[in-house]
């Protein structure tokens, strides 16, 4: 007798990194923000990891064990019931290639999607000439990867139907093997197969269950991450139409290689001191700070109708020039954010250095 087994394997990629944000009063401000502790907020990344998180379950049956037929009413009906349920199995190991096959699809195709971005990014980084031909046409290849993420979570949705017909299936199969003990005229042997075929059975249904529930999960993730592409592509068609990110006039002052926490004081620009108003990671491909930021200005406002705002941009210390130009892209960013929320830009400095950070960050002060 060979029992039903299955070879699962749940560990599940994480899709949640945290990128920091957080927002403190200064020496300045003593009373910006209420209590002693800093105030924190964090910001997700909305598209965090390249590839899509995604189940790692594989989902393979053993064989129906085998049995003989006694001859009796209810040993014709154990035949039939091993039968159905070895149906089951063979449909289910038809799911679970599909689903594998699948899998493989979405991977490879975000890692097209995010080389196409990626070189979309690298190029308005150092800037080219609005609306470059060029550029949409990448732009377009990036857009055909999404249409191909529509179409893998269509098939995954399918094959959810497929699974759930699959589960009304065995439940039927597990009600008429218990109700089979019922029916008179069964030999000892019947019985037993009888409990075999109902502990087979059961273990089949949670086999199904499982695979259903990864699916729904991918589908899930999956539509996450095409709403995330959409909003990312969105932003790289306007950033395209201006051949940039963010504000392409808006002067950046570079001052003297510092440390992360002492730096020399920007030229033509007050100096900077104590904590942050607020802080902000670029360490991912979107950040979605506005909402912190929106919160952090209004309330430096309402302490101090005039206040004035310095921005930092801070890149790794010993980057490329690349590194330093996306820090600088991503402080105009703020700095238009800012402006869009109705700080006056003459209230608005803007200075850069490098520091001992591992990926573009913008700070803002308060003076």
């Amino acid at each position: 007798m060979t029992n039903l087994a299955v070879k699962l394997s749940l560990s599940m990629a994480s899709i949640m990194i945290i990128s920091g944000c957080s927002y403190s009063s200064d020496e300045l401000f003593p009373s910006l923000f209420t209590g002693d502790t800093q105030e924190e907020m964090s910001v997700q990344s909305s598209s965090d990891d390249v590839i899509p998180g995604l189940g790692s379950g594989n989902f393979e049956p053993v064989s129906v064990s085998e049995g003989n037929n006694t001859g009796t009413f209810v040993g014709q009906k154990v035949v039939t019931f091993r039968n159905e349920l070895a149906q089951v199995q063979a449909s289910i190991r038809a799911n679970n290639e599909q689903l594998q096959q699948i899998r493989a699809s979405v991977i490879n195709n975000a890692l097209q999607y995010h080389k196409v971005v990626g070189n979309i990014e690298a190029k308005l980084q150092v800037g080219t000439t609005p609306g470059n031909p060029m550029m949409y046409q990448m732009l377009q290849a990036a857009q055909n990867n999404v249409q191909v993420m529509n179409t893998n979570t269509m098939a995954l949705s399918q094959l959810a139907q497929k699974v759930s017909s699959d589960t009304a299936n065995t439940t039927y199969l597990a009600d008429s093997i218990r109700a089979a003990y019922n029916i008179s005229g069964a030999v000892d042997e019947d019985h037993r197969q009888l409990r075999i075929l109902e502990g087979e059975t059961n273990q089949t249904a949670l086999i199904i269950n499982s695979l259903l529930s990864e699916i729904n999960n991918d589908v899930a993730r999956q539509q996450q991450y095409i709403e995330t592409a959409k909003n990312n592509i969105s932003a790289l068609g306007s950033a395209i139409k201006t051949g940039s990110y963010g504000v392409s006039n808006v002067p950046l002052n570079n001052v003297a290689l510092g440390t992360y926490n002492n730096y020399s004081q920007p030229a033509g620009g007050s100096a900077v001191s104590g904590k942050p108003l607020m802080s902000i990671k670029f360490n991912k491909s979107k950040v979605d700070y506005k909402d912190a930021l929106q919160k952090a200005v209004s309330s430096a406002k309402a302490k101090k109708a005039n206040a004035m705002f310095n921005i930092v941009a801070i890149s790794p210390a010993g980057g490329s020039q690349l590194s330093t130009a996306a820090a600088k892209n991503n402080a105009t960013l703020v700095f238009q954010d800012m402006i869009d929320m109705g700080v006056g830009a003459d209230r608005i400095s803007l200075s850069a250095r490098s520091g001992n950070v591992t990926s573009s960050e913008v700070q803002i002060f308060v003076k």
